[in-house]
């Protein structure tokens, strides 16, 4: 074939190729469309990020954990739109996190808790609780999601709750360039109105996995079958009784400080393994990142450490068998920025009506948490 013969089959070739392919996506976006469970709501829970890796969808409206979950049009969790325009009356507070302070699997996260308490407590302050909190999030990712939402924001107070395992994964914030932060913006485009995203994701990741069997490609798989659970519509969670806030016992100091015979013995084995990783000195550097702004006064900040003592297995009863590790963190958060821990609170508590106060933490222990921010709030706030 001569080489004008073979360049006009190329320039005929191709366009019809687009075309066909074209054609092949737009089949199968409408097959996915049709075959839509209306249960799993929206698409664009997740969606891609630049600096942060990725955030919350805005608008988003469907299920996450088990639970219903909605996103506003500033994507935060919340079952209300919110304005940026603040009245002289508002009283705003930014609560950055993790999972738990999302409220992976809760129906009432602590953040959502708080704000009915200090409007109880001061009716004549517009007082504005937003949950940031984003499932999967570390410390750094908090630090660049301030650094980039809080001008926007106007936040008069920032709380960052703090679980033990948001030291994983901690790095100096990028500075994406251009390409990568349109291509970051495409990508979340896509991820929120192209129903077919995840079918073409599922696709590519089962194919890596089946033809490299590698480690990475297999975890990758299992990652994105997990979100997936998760994006399910299991009601029984959303339903369950332990979802309830209720009346719960408060038990003395002579019964809180009980002791455990079967318990552990406080240990600095956890704390010096967790400052033996290689993510650690960016952990610690995210940490002086949020006490240098609030030392500069680009933001007031406050932590919230999400910390709970383990239950005994003799009884009914928090016991404190993690005092160092968690005396550690209080200093280390402390250091030039208030800090409150709900630790101590749960010492006084029965773990039977705290459902999984441990982790992902439900009904009752998120209402704990709250009134522990609340009385720190009041303390605190002029």
């Amino acid at each position: 074939m001569t080489r004008p013969a073979l360049r006009r089959l190329i320039l005929l070739s191709l366009p019809a190729g687009l075309i066909s392919g074209l054609l092949f996506a737009i089949l199968i976006e409408v097959w996915v469309r049709l075959s839509w469970d209306e249960k799993k709501g929206t698409p664009g829970f997740f969606v891609s990020d630049p600096v942060r890796g990725q955030r919350l969808g805005e608008n988003y409206d469907g299920w996450f954990a088990g639970v219903p979950v909605h996103t506003n049009s500033l994507g935060f969790r919340a079952t209300r739109e919110h304005d940026l325009k603040k009245a002289p009356t508002t009283f705003r507070i930014l609560v950055l996190g993790d999972s738990v302070t999302f409220g992976h699997g809760a129906v009432h996260d602590y953040p959502s808790l708080l704000e009915p308490l200090l409007k109880q407590w001061r009716p004549d302050v517009d007082w504005q609780v937003w949950n940031l909190g984003v499932p999967g999030y570390n410390t750094g990712q908090e630090l660049a999601q301030l650094l980039e939402l809080g001008p926007a924001y106007q936040p008069d107070l920032v709380i960052v709750g703090f679980f033990i395992n948001d030291i994983i994964g901690n790095q100096p914030v990028p500075q994406p360039g251009r390409v990568r932060t349109m291509a970051s913006g495409a990508l979340a485009l896509l991820q929120r109105y192209w129903y077919s995203f995840e079918f073409y994701k599922r696709v590519a990741l089962t194919a890596a996995w089946r033809l490299s069997g590698s480690e990475a490609s297999r975890r990758r798989f299992e990652n994105l079958e997990s979100e997936e659970r998760m994006k399910a519509d299991p009601a029984t969670i959303a339903e369950s009784s332990r979802q309830q806030i209720t009346a719960f016992t408060r038990l003395s100091n002579a019964d809180a400080a009980r002791p455990c015979v079967d318990g552990m013995k406080p240990s600095a084995k956890d704390l010096a393994e967790m400052q033996a990783r290689p993510d650690w000195p960016a952990f610690v550097e995210a940490v002086r990142g949020f006490q240098d702004l609030h030392r500069r006064g680009a933001f007031q900040v406050a932590f919230f450490l999400n910390l709970i003592p383990p239950v005994c297995p003799d009884g009914d009863f928090f016991y404190d068998g993690k005092s160092i590790e968690h005396d550690y963190f209080v200093g280390l958060f402390g250091t030039g920025t208030p800090a409150v821990s709900a630790y101590p609170a749960f010492m006084h508590l029965k773990p039977s009506e705290m459902p999984l106060a441990e982790a992902h933490a439900i009904g009752n222990a998120n209402q704990l948490k709250a009134e522990v921010l609340f009385e720190y709030l009041k303390q605190t706030l002029p």
